[in-house]
């Protein structure tokens, strides 16, 4: 900035050098005398005055521009300067002089006026404010100019006019330039929140750049600035208290206030972050306090909400396997607890059942392989202990007491029998007692019929004959030559009369 004051240029106006006025033609005749003595007094009068008044009324001073409010120098009618063109004989100055003087003159006011209307401009657009020292200068030489033009000497002032006039053209044509850091240096200060600069940089662009379509958009954010300011204010302060959520609908706010402020928006995409990051790592915390607690269900549900959170996260995904490892390993744990108190409860067939599932999720599981060794055959022996009283009119058979006695002793021979074995091998002893006290079993026939007792033996003919039978349900056969042949079943209890008559009595 220079100490001078801002001196707006004034275009000068000039009269042009006034013509030689010739005499009337001597040889003219005709016309009234009276006339022509008129004229010629006209004509004698008028050149008096262009010859003798005029150039004592136009001086130097009534043709210079008023560029300043300085004072004009002194000049002189009369002094020939290096621009014009005068005649040497005397104060007497020549048309051709005249009118090449008018030109000049024409030339410097022309550039003046173009120096005139693009200082106006710039000065309306605070030029004197951003546009110092060109502006100054420019008007310094626009200053020698006017001394110039005062002293006639118009090509040394239009010189200076247009070297001006330059200036001023270079700093119009920084006003593209200006005005785009001017609004870069705008949009900082109201990113950085300086509500104040952010003022004073409104006004100096649309001072420099009225025109400016971005003066709209820009005035509404410096509206909102105090608004966005307070609003990020806030979030800080509900981010430094935990409140993420908070934190986040603040800094939402600023947002809406402002939606093309860029450190609202990355505020804003920090603190969702965190945000997302806090609820990632609670989902993952809960996660795991329900898997140590064997909610499994619940724990899935947390690490599959923790991985949409964060998608890519090699934690939700690392989580799920260490969860179907856990859920895997209890199920085991709990086949093993329950086949072990299927064991201690004596149900063999409910053990094998439990240990077989174990082996189903894991074929080398151990306790499982061995829970089947150790229940199966207890399992088969439960279920035949369980068979013999239900099936004791079977024990008749000879085999099938055999191997009822097999299975008595069988039982028999295991150390420390539960409450349930000592049961069966009760039944089973009461079963054999059963089955091996024979009954008296009286059998009648006609004394011609064969009678065959079935996997007993074969009895004949006979009219009356009394067995010892063992109790069972026996079957008696008896046949006849030209009868057709009998089949009597029969059941044999120790609490009942037994009888049995076996004859053929149907011819064929």
């Amino acid at each position: 900035m220079t100490d001078h004051k801002e001196q707006p240029l004034s275009a000068t106006t000039f009269e042009p050098a006034p013509a030689k006025t010739e005499s009337a033609d001597p040889g003219s005749e005709g016309g009234q005398p009276r006339l022509v003595v008129i004229a010629l007094a006209a004509a004698a009068v008028l050149l008096i005055f262009v010859f003798f008044i005029l150039p004592q009324l136009v001086t130097p001073d009534d043709v210079g521009p008023s560029l300043t409010d300085t004072q004009r120098g002194p000049s002189s009618a009369n002094a020939a300067t290096p621009g014009s063109v005068a005649n040497d004989t005397g104060n007497e100055r020549s048309p051709f002089a005249e009118a090449q003087e008018s030109t000049l003159r024409r030339a410097a006011q022309e550039v003046l006026q173009s120096l005139l209307s693009l200082q106006e401009s710039l000065a309306e657009r605070g030029a004197a404010r951003w546009g110092e020292p060109t502006y100054g200068e420019a008007l310094g030489l626009a200053a020698a100019g006017d001394t110039a033009y005062r002293e006639r000497d118009f090509t040394a002032a239009t010189a200076e006019y247009q070297l001006a006039l330059d200036q001023l053209l270079e700093l119009e044509a920084s006003l593209p330039e200006r005005s785009e850091a001017l609004h870069d240096t705008l949009v900082t200060a109201i990113e950085n929140g300086d509500v104040l600069a952010a003022q004073a940089r409104f006004t100096e662009l649309a001072e420099m750049a009225p025109s400016d379509i971005r003066l709209i958009a820009l005035e509404d954010r410096l509206a909102a600035l105090p608004a966005v300011i307070a609003a990020l204010d806030t979030a800080a302060e509900r981010e430094a208290s935990g409140d993420l959520g908070a934190a986040v609908e603040a800094a939402t706010d600023a947002t809406r206030a402002d939606p093309a402020h860029q450190r609202a928006a990355a505020r804003l995409n920090e603190l969702r972050t965190a945000l997302t990051r806090q609820q990632f790592t609670d989902a993952m915390t809960a996660g795991y306090g329900a898997m140590g607690a064997k909610a499994f269900d619940n724990a899935e549900q947390q690490f599959r909400a923790a991985a949409k959170l964060i998608p890519g996260a090699p934690e939700p995904g690392a989580a799920l396997i260490e969860l179907e490892q856990a859920r895997t390993q209890n199920t085991l744990l709990g086949l093993r607890e329950q086949g072990t108190q299927a064991e201690r409860e004596e149900r063999w067939a409910d053990a094998v059942d439990l240990y077989e599932k174990a082996l189903k999720i894991d074929a080398l599981m151990l306790f499982a392989t061995e829970g089947v060794a150790r229940a199966e055959p207890r399992a088969d022996l439960d279920t035949r202990l369980e068979t013999m009283p239900k099936e004791r009119d079977r024990l008749i058979d000879a085999r099938i007491m055999r191997l009822a006695q097999e299975t008595l002793a069988e039982a028999e021979a295991i150390a420390d029998p539960g409450p349930r074995l000592q049961a069966q091998m009760t039944a089973a002893r009461d079963t054999l007692a059963y089955a091996s006290t024979p009954v008296a079993v009286t059998m009648t026939s006609d004394g011609l019929t064969d009678i065959t007792l079935l996997r007993v033996r074969r009895l004949g003919t006979l009219a009356e004959q009394t067995l010892s039978l063992r109790p069972g349900v026996y079957t008696a056969v008896g046949i006849r030559n030209g009868y057709r042949d009998v089949r009597i079943k029969f059941e044999v209890r120790p609490d009942q009369a037994n009888a049995v008559e076996v004859r053929c009595v149907e011819t064929i």
